[in-house]
């Protein structure tokens, strides 16, 4: 029994990693595209826009990840 929780733990505690990875990743494109970063690439021609796409998934809009978790959990 106490080998079941521990791997329902450890499942759980990967989960969270995983989708907190997702929610930094999302928040710091949301960010980027806010703020106006890679805003020199023309969307409406469709080989700059993959090429603002690539530059906003590389670009950092914040210091760490840890602001990007708390902005997008809406804790600040």
């Amino acid at each position: 029994m106490k080998a079941l929780a521990l791997i329902t733990i450890a499942l759980l505690t990967v989960a969270v990693v995983w989708l907190g990875s997702a929610v930094v990743r999302l928040e710091n494109y949301r960010y980027g595209n806010f703020v106006g970063l890679c805003a020199n690439f023309a969307i409406s021609d469709p080989q700059q826009r993959i090429k603002r796409e690539a530059c906003l998934e590389s670009a950092e809009s914040r210091t760490n990840w840890a602001w990007h978790l708390l902005y997008g959990l809406k804790v600040l």
